[in-house]
């Protein structure tokens, strides 16, 4: 069974994220879905239920992300973690090159290939909510 989250840590970790997934940026106030508080590193894997490792996750993002830690580099073929909003800096490892979420290190490259960043319909809601100001 998982941890309960507290009110408490449940809006912290809305409040530190200013309402964005924390991943690719998306605006709770524009999502079809509550975006929810992801364990960075899965309770499966000895995560705990601290605001440490907790990152606000719209739900695609966390659907994606499962209960994994990591994945194969494309470039090197190296085993690489996830991008870990915790203790990295989101513009070290992505930029935005137009509505894409271009990755910038290994794990920038995980991240976005496994969390499906760059899919054309992702894409394609982030080049309408631009043209009206609410992305990023």
């Amino acid at each position: 069974m998982a941890d309960p989250l507290s009110t408490t840590l449940r809006q912290l970790v809305f409040d530190r994220a200013n309402g964005r997934c924390e991943y690719c940026l998306l605006a709770q106030s524009v999502s079809a879905h509550k975006h929810e508080p992801d364990h960075i590193i899965p309770r499966q894997h000895d995560g705990e239920t601290t605001a440490g490792n907790l990152a606000l996750a719209c739900a695609r993002c966390n659907r994606y992300k499962g209960y994994n830690v990591g994945s194969y580099d494309p470039e090197s073929g190296e085993l690489v973690p996830f991008y870990n909003p915790r203790r990295q800096e989101w513009s070290d490892h992505f930029r935005l090159e137009g509505a894409s979420i271009a990755p910038l290190t290994p794990e920038g490259r995980v991240t976005a290939k496994m969390l499906h960043f760059n899919d054309a319909n992702r894409i394609e809601e982030r080049e309408r909510l631009m043209a009206v100001d609410l992305y990023p």
